[in-house]
């Protein structure tokens, strides 16, 4: 009886040993399978190093982008136009783009699924919808002509991305050489994982510090004469402006006004607002982080917090975190969090993608930056220029260190039938208004239709 006792009690070790080792098996089969199944190596899903299977990624207008079958990947679209825009939304073969769903969705689109495999004749591949719009993106890239940058456009009600184009591209299905210059970086969706020097779209950032904290604000003026001088330092201004009020600083992109009032607000203040507006954090887009801005100010001085508070500095930001930015303001403090995968669909069933909400600022500071933002528009950039849809918006010049300044052009329709955010980034472009304004003005044109 001592015997059997004793193999009783080796026989539950055994099974108890066997049901930990079981556990952690289906733990990392539960979250691995999908990395797994992809690899490379897997010579049952790629044929010559090509993913194989049945599924297709799809434009918001229905636009076949991409299809999978038995004898490879292919870039449907037929307009080599359309797959250079759409490249850092689709993804490239061999997967050096991290934000196209040719890499983050690739075991969907080879038709695997956890129960059965690849080795089932339910596993048919999922059609990926996403949310751009196939000639709002044809529209941007063309817009940026020979310059590189970042166009990002989305539904600030929905989060739906209609535009993410970024520059330089290529033709998947004509790669040329990319080993020289003109296409440094080309792997990198500059609208996700870009970080630029703001220059005077930053003055937003300021500005709602400065409506939250300085009771006067608005019945305050500032003095420029081509700049001003903070303790022995002069900061120059891209005008002489004279007299100005706070409205006609934002408007004209004073820096000599926001020198002062940089200063005024404070260090730990502007700190606080820069935090809010996420200039610092990673933001969650179709489960692609986004890159981190710079802003610190531990030695700055008051000089230092002067051209921080304009922009410069060590000052930089992520393209899609401004564009966030742009929809918190233009929906009334709160932002809806950005995607670009609208649904993945398998057989006759459809999965929606949806976004959450963040509050970057209150109700109030949103809809004073907002009558700001229009009035900019209204006095110095034209309203003619875009085509009624009631723009709000804010343009900057950021110096860099290699060649002419970056081209900025932010904002947002406030237009409820047409309720898209903007950011335009033209690399070494020089002028916001010059070069980054008429980027926008054609993209904006055909996104408007995309939301009709």
């Amino acid at each position: 009886m001592k015997r059997i006792g004793r193999r009783a009690k080796i026989l539950v070790v055994v099974i108890v040993y066997f049901l930990v080792c079981l556990c952690v098996l289906l733990g990392r089969y539960a979250k691995n399978a999908e990395k797994w199944v992809v690899h490379p190596a897997n010579q049952d899903v790629y044929q010559n190093g090509v993913p194989t299977g049945k599924g297709t990624v799809l434009s918001k207008d229905g636009t076949v982008l991409l299809t999978l079958d038995e004898n490879g990947t292919s870039y449907a679209a037929k307009d080599a136009l359309l797959r250079k825009a759409t490249l850092h939304a689709v993804g490239d073969l061999n997967d050096n783009i991290s934000t196209g769903v040719l890499k983050t969705k690739k075991a969907k689109l080879i038709g695997y699924d956890r129960i059965n495999g690849t080795y089932s004749p339910f596993s048919l591949g999922d059609s990926v919808k996403l949310t751009i719009d196939a000639e709002t993106s044809k529209a941007a890239y063309q817009a940026l002509g020979n310059y590189n940058g970042a166009v990002g456009v989305y539904n600030y009600l929905t989060g739906e991305i209609i535009c993410m184009v970024s520059k330089p591209s290529y033709d998947p299905m004509d790669p040329p050489d990319l080993d020289g210059d003109s296409y440094k970086g080309v792997y990198i969706n500059r609208v996700v994982n870009g970080v630029y020097t703001p220059g005077s779209v930053f003055k937003l950032i300021t500005s709602a510090a400065a409506i939250d904290t300085i009771d006067d604000i608005y019945d305050q003026t500032f003095t420029c004469r081509g700049g001003i001088e903070i303790n022995g330092e002069w900061i120059a201004c891209t005008g002489n402006h004279g007299e100005i009020s706070f409205e006609e600083a934002l408007a004209k992109s004073c820096n000599a006004a926001f020198a002062e009032i940089s200063n005024q607000v404070g260090k730990e203040t502007l700190l606080n607002y820069v935090q809010d507006a996420g200039v610092n954090n990673q933001f969650s887009i179709s489960g692609i982080k986004t890159s981190k801005g710079n802003f610190g100010l531990s030695k700055a001085d008051e000089v230092g917090l002067a051209w921080a508070g304009i922009g410069q500095y060590t000052d930089m930001v992520n393209p899609m975190q401004f564009l966030i930015y742009m929809g918190a303001i233009a929906n009334g403090g709160t932002a809806v969090t950005p995607y670009y995968v609208d649904s993945t669909a398998k057989l006759l069933n459809q999965v929606k993608l949806g976004s959450k909400e963040n509050r970057m600022l209150s109700q109030d500071t949103a809809d004073q930056l907002k009558k700001l933002m229009r009035n900019n528009v209204e006095s110095e950039y034209g309203d003619s220029r875009f085509d009624g849809l009631s723009i709000c918006g804010k343009t900057g010049t950021a110096e860099v260190d290699d060649g002419r300044p970056h081209a900025w052009f932010v904002g947002f329709s406030d237009d409820p039938s047409v309720p898209l955010a903007f950011v335009v980034v033209v690399e070494n472009g020089g002028s916001g208004t010059g070069t980054a304004i008429p980027v926008a003005q054609a993209t904006l044109k055909a996104a408007a239709k995309a939301v009709e």
